[in-house]
């Protein structure tokens, strides 16, 4: 049949994605099928198509039938028409017209009426639409003025087509007699036996079938099994999803007592759990990830998830007791998420919102680790390629080599270095001049490598297989020979696609110990070991990634419909500080050396760090030495300088007395202070690779060097654990020899059984491309949170306000008293925020940063509230998710991190004892290279802690590393079906070839599967829910956009909505009264603008809002009170008994802009008030260091005796330290959740 694609009377043709489509307008299914010929004519086969058009071709007849019988003014052939049938068929008129077509014609009831006067067509007939409605003056027809032209419809039109179509044919279903069940059942039969859910193995897209046409499926049959692909049947699918819900884990017993409640309710077809786990491994085995067994290097045994098929179905994350995992590999067989992926990276000026737009990925990448190629035309274009080009200023061709390709603007374009022919009596070549790249629009490409190569006679220009050598007048060496690829074959890529596409898509890859947190979709788990340590299993995901990276990874992309070779790369190592140190190789933060990316110096061996108690300090003076941080997490260290890492790694004090340490003198502590507020030199990879070599080296080929390589990592900060496995068993070969050769010779048997060179060192330093001392982002959850926020609210509750109840009162009163709209969070349980200080997580503290300013302003001298203002407006500029200009957002970040800072300097300088106070530093850097640094935030990688806990529960640890990873596995599957992804047919096993896949080897989870999530309940657990809407409600402020007006603050004064409206019936208002909030951009006391009403009242929409916005009330002006109250409810009855809250006095419309708010931050960034012209910093280090010098004095003066020291009874020591010990120190205890506040929710 013709395809013209102008006027076809079966396709309407179109593009969606770029790429042709077509429907058809026969069976009107909505469907968008492939726009390629042989796709159309494989539809116009099939039995769905050809009994559509049969059924055409009757109602034309019947058409015929009607004009002859309407010529007839019989009565009794044509009866008077009711207006029941005019309202009818001018229903089916404009629904036929809205479908942008001729009326679908209905079936006939009763005999053909006719109008009163006895002429007049037949409204139910079969009349296609300009044959009826204009001869009754009912013309609904929209394609009318546009004549006989057809127009591409747009994606809206195509929906409402669609669903036109779709009401149309149900009108026509129940237009059949209700008495003949044979006529509808035979009609719904033939539409549900052709092109079934996943039985057609010629595509995996279905013919519409409409819903009740499925309805009861016979149990057993073969139309069940597909609608429940690959689960036999519903309670198969439901169970197995059941039992694999990554975040409601069952046990065995848990099953087996559900299995016996669906059999004694008489449910029909219960499987045992015996067939249960059958299935399960059958399933697996067809769709599910490969959990792969290893020996580690240091002799534990893991188990790892298969990295491959991972990629090849999902997107990855590496998780420690400890774990690993991978992200940003989003699966390209999910339709949920290959839409949304891009595997180039992007130029976008000085918009930043996306790793692929930061600098890692755009320049620093090597070019062979990106994409390394693009289809034009249908023609590859390969970098390292010689092609030619047309110049885009005079059209001239031109020789080119692409190195790297990239999208701007939408477009394609590529970096190249220009080609030079060079002919002479000796040669004939190319050299290639890459001294000044320049940028060439992928447009003008117009002839690939090979076909360069084919036409070299015809241009008279030598063979581009011939490139003599690489010119770089920016080099030392001008002259080098080309060795990026073999002239002769091209990219080595190409021979391996075979024709398909390579990809190459950089992830992020994680590790942690467990913790617990939130949900993400997107990322999937690769191993865990309670015994194995991170760089161990390292080692093993290494040599997956590796593999990946040399032969590719073959998928199938649901979006082009064809295999595709995809590249695995490694964009950073995510974790926390500790995590990031053992990446990189570094002694960690206790070192002297405390910084991973840099060669930033905390104390000297030669003088001791600060340590004053509480007592030692005013009020105010900030945190001790020993004091600030009792509870820590794992990456929370009291301070920097130790000698070295083994104080770190011991689990309580060295035995025996240590010598005293000098006191640093001002000078010495101006100038660590200055330069712990300074980025160091950076580190390197190469640098560390090195001493690394150079450390095996010494032990394994001279004995007594311990003492010699430990000295070595002080001074370094570099330390390998994983090659420090291999040092110590050199030290251990000769321990108990004796004579110098006799060592020697020990020590060379046991180098002859170690790993050599790379292979002895950490895994890490073999990922291409990849620095980890670099390329390990700074972690704002662990440095902000879990730092700055923890160690101020620390110091507030611990120190400042210890023995201080009343205060503790009053700041439990203001935080119950806070307004938390727009914040979309919870009301406060102050008790709980203040009583256990010592236990709070990262959710906590993120409360904590968005309200500090408003409660604890009075609490505090001037510079800890500074400290606290600073520090909550730096937290939501450094949380922001979309970045609009990166050389305005760092310079404004830069001058925050530098306010904050000398804020806390300024209060004073024991806080540069922290580490995390060094690395904040390092992070405008970081986001210009990786892209706002919520991308790397680590909260939704921590979401899998509680899932790795709750599978270790049900397990019977044998074996926790292989349970865990098999359980993930499984999950990984179910998840993976039910979200629509492909999975390769049981037909498709004679295809052994990836190059040679096609759509029939595909398929997806028939359709009652799909169904199973489409609520909400299943939906959340397996990680697949919608995001939350906010709620808009009266007396909220808010940020409307109004046209091309400015964004401004309005306050809700009202919400309304028409009784029986279309929103009503929508649960929407209709207007919304708003009430316009004027903003005062000067400085106040809070550090945040005021705001107050005025008289413009304005009608708005809901569209028009952008979101809802925190204020409080301004209490320091008004000098509010604890005067109300409010009833205490205890198991939620009401009691008699009171509890304190704010008393807002003055005007209660004068209100500050909160700006410390973290939701929505980037809409609030335009009314926040910038930091102060900055402080001389030698001036405030200097009298940061003045005030801590006096208060140092003033310590030992409070602490020297007044009286003479008691002489001590016989036999006991003067010396305290040589006493027994007669206390113990009890570690911090949580008090169950069941036992704490009960006034409010708990945070």
């Amino acid at each position: 049949m013709s395809h013209n694609a102008r006027a076809s009377p079966i396709w309407n043709y179109y593009h969606s994605n770029g790429k042709p489509v077509a429907s058809c307008k026969v069976c009107r299914d909505g469907i968008e099928r492939n726009g390629t010929q042989s796709e159309l004519v494989r539809h116009e086969k099939t039995q769905t198509h050809t009994k559509a058009l049969q059924r055409q071709a009757d109602r034309e007849q019947d058409n015929a039938d009607f004009l002859r019988q309407a010529a007839s003014s019989d009565p009794a052939v044509n009866p008077p028409i009711t207006d029941r049938d005019i309202a009818d068929h001018a229903l089916r008129n404009l629904l036929s017209s809205l479908g942008g077509g001729t009326m679908a014609p209905h079936a006939v009831t009763q005999p053909n009426p006719t109008l009163a006067d006895g002429s007049g067509p037949d409204l139910r007939s079969h009349t296609p639409l300009r044959s009826t409605a204009s001869n009754i003056g009912i013309s609904w027809n929209l394609m009318e003025a546009y004549g006989e032209t057809e127009l591409i419809p747009s994606a809206d039109e195509r929906s409402v087509q669609s669903i036109t179509n779709a009401i149309l044919e149900r009108f026509d279903l129940e237009a059949l007699s209700d008495e003949d069940e044979n006529e509808r059942s035979d009609a719904e039969s033939e539409l549900a036996a052709e092109d079934p859910v996943l039985g057609n193995a010629d595509s995996n897209r279905r013919e519409h079938v409409p819903k009740h046409a499925r309805g009861d499926l016979e149990p057993g049959s073969e139309a069940e099994r597909l609608h429940w692909y690959p689960w036999d049947n519903r309670i198969t699918c439901t169970l197995d999803v059941l039992m694999h819900l990554p975040r409601s884990v069952f046990s065995q017993r848990q099953l087996d007592l559900f299995l016996w409640l669906l059999k004694v309710n008489n449910v029909p077809d219960v499987p045992s759990i015996k067939q249960m786990q059958q299935l399960d491994l059958a399933l697996q085995k067809l769709c599910g990830i490969e959990t792969i067994a290893y020996n580690g290097a240091l002799g534990h045994k893991y188990h790892v998830n298969s990295l491959a098929q991972i990629i090849a179905q999902a997107s990855l994350r590496c998780l420690s007791e400890i774990r690993f995992g991978l992200s940003s590999f989003q699966e390209m067989a999910n339709p949920r998420v290959r839409p949304h992926l891009s595997f180039y990276p992007e130029d976008s000026g000085n918009e930043l919102s996306e790793a692929r737009q930061g600098q890692r990925w755009l320049h620093e990448l090597p070019n062979d680790q990106t994409t390394p190629m693009i289809r034009l035309a249908g023609k590859d274009y390969y970098i390292y390629e010689p092609c030619m080009a047309t110049s885009e200023r005079d059209g001239v061709q031109q020789y080119v080599i692409p190195v790297q390709f990239f999208t701007r603007g939408g477009s394609l374009f590529a970096k190249c270095w220009r080609m030079h022919p060079v002919v002479t009596d000796q040669i004939s070549g190319w050299r290639v001049d890459k001294t000044t790249p320049f940028e060439v629009d992928t447009k003008l490409f117009f002839k690939t490598f090979t076909q360069f190569q084919s036409d070299v006679e015809w241009y008279q220009i030598p063979n581009p297989s011939h490139i003599i050598d690489v010119v770089d007048l920016n080099a030392m060496t001008q002259s080098t020979p080309w060795t990026y690829t073999n002239p002769v074959i091209g990219n080595p890529w190409r021979s391996k696609a075979g024709g398909c596409r390579v990809v190459s898509f950089p992830m992020w890859l994680y590790c942690d110990d467990t913790h617990e947190s939130q949900k993400e979709y997107n990322i999937h788990f690769l191993c865990t070991s309670n015994i194995a340590p991170p760089l161990e299993m390292l080692d093993g995901i290494v040599e997956q990634l590796k593999n990946g990276q040399d032969v590719g990874i073959w998928t199938w992309d649901i979006e082009l419909e064809e295999p595709v070779l995809v590249v695995p790369e490694v964009l950073a190592l995510l974790g926390d500080n500790p995590m990031q140190s053992k990446f990189a190789c570094h002694i960690g933060l206790r070192g002297k050396f405390f910084c991973r990316a840099c060669w930033a110096r905390g104390h000297t061996a030669k003088s001791a760090e600060p340590s004053f108690g509480a007592a030692g300090a005013t009020d105010s003076a900030g945190p001790s030495g020993d004091q600030s941080d009792v509870e820590t997490d794992d990456d929370d260290i009291n301070g920097v300088g130790g000698e070295s890492d083994d104080s770190a790694a011991s689990a309580g004090p060295k035995k025996g007395k240590q010598g005293k340490k000098a006191l640093e003198t001002m000078g010495q502590m101006v100038n660590r202070i200055k330069a712990f507020m300074t980025l160091g030199r950076l580190r390197n990879k190469a640098e560390t690779v090195n001493y690394l070599r150079s450390e095996f080296l010494t032990a394994s080929t001279a004995v007594d060097k311990k003492t010699q390589i430990k000295n070595l990592r002080t001074e370094t900060g570099i330390k390998d654990t994983f090659q420090q496995f291999f040092v110590e068993k050199l030290f251990d070969s000769y321990k108990n020899k004796r004579g110098h050769e006799a060592r020697i010779a020990a020590l060379e048997a046991q180098v002859r059984q170690m790993p050599m060179d790379m292979n002895a060192m950490s895994p890490v330093w073999r990922i291409r491309g990849l620095d980890a001392h670099q390329d390990t982002p700074v972690e704002i959850l662990h440095v902000v949170l879990l730092g700055f926020v923890k160690y101020l609210w620390r110091d507030l509750i611990q120190l400042q306000l210890k023995n201080k109840d009343d205060k503790k009162k009053l700041l439990i009163t203001r935080l119950n008293s806070v307004d938390t709209s727009g914040l979309g969070i919870s009301p406060l349980a102050g008790r709980t925020l203040v009583q256990y200080a010592g236990s709070l997580t990262g959710r906590d503290f993120r409360v904590i940063a968005q309200v500090a300013p408003f409660v604890v302003f009075d609490l505090v001298d001037s510079g800890c509230f500074d400290t606290w203002k600073a520090l909550s407006k730096l937290i939501p500029l450094i949380w922001q998710p979309r970045i609009s200009d990166i050389n305005a957002y760092t310079n404004l970040l830069t001058s925050e991190i530098n306010h904050f800072l000398i804020c806390a300097a300024r209060w004073t300088n024991r806080w540069f004892n922290k580490p995390k106070f060094h690395i904040l530093l390092h992070l405008p850097a970081h986001i210009r290279r990786f892209g706002p640094a919520i991308l790397f935030a680590t909260e939704a990688f921590e979401s899998f802690n509680a899932i790795i806990r709750a599978k270790s529960v049900h397990s019977n640890r044998h074996a926790p590393s292989r349970d865990i990873a098999v359980g993930f596995a499984q999950g990984n599957r179910v998840r993976h079906l039910l979200s629509g992804g492909c999975i390769r047919s049981e037909s498709a096993a004679d295809c052994t070839d990836p190059r040679n896949w096609q759509k029939r080897h595909w398929m997806r989870a028939g359709e009652g599967a799909l169904t199973v999530v489409e609520g909400n309940t299943v939906a959340s657990y397996l990680g697949l829910q919608q995001d939350r809407i906010t709620n808009v409600m009266g007396g909220s402020y808010v940020l409307v956009k109004k046209n091309t007006r400015a964004t401004e603050i309005y306050h809700i004064e009202e919400v309304l909505q028409k009784k029986g409206s279309v929103n009503a019936l929508a649960e929407l208002p209709d207007v919304i009264l708003m009430r316009q909030a004027l903003v005062n951009p000067s400085q106040e006391k809070y550090g945040m603008p005021r705001v107050w009403l005025s008289n413009c009242w304005v009608l708005g929409s809901l569209e028009e809002i952008l979101c809802t916005v925190n204020v409080q009330h301004n209490c320091i002006d008004h000098h509010c009170d604890t005067s109300a109250e409010v009833p205490i409810y205890q198991e939620r009855t009401k009691t008699m008994q009171t509890q304190a809250r704010i008393k807002h006095r003055g005007d209660l419309d004068n209100v500050v802009l909160n700006t410390a708010q973290m939701r929505d931050a980037c809409h609030l960034q335009q009314f926040r008030i910038n930091a102060p012209i900055m402080q001389d910093l030698d001036q405030v280090v200097h009298e940061s260091a003045v005030k801590e010098i006096a208060l140092r004095k003033h310590s030992k003066t409070k602490t020297k005796p007044s009286t003479p020291t008691p002489v001590p009874r016989s036999g006991a020591s003067a010396d305290p330290a040589n006493r027994s010990p007669l206390t113990i120190r009890i570690p911090s205890l949580r008090q169950p959740s069941s036992l704490r506040e009960s006034s409010g929710p708990q945070i």
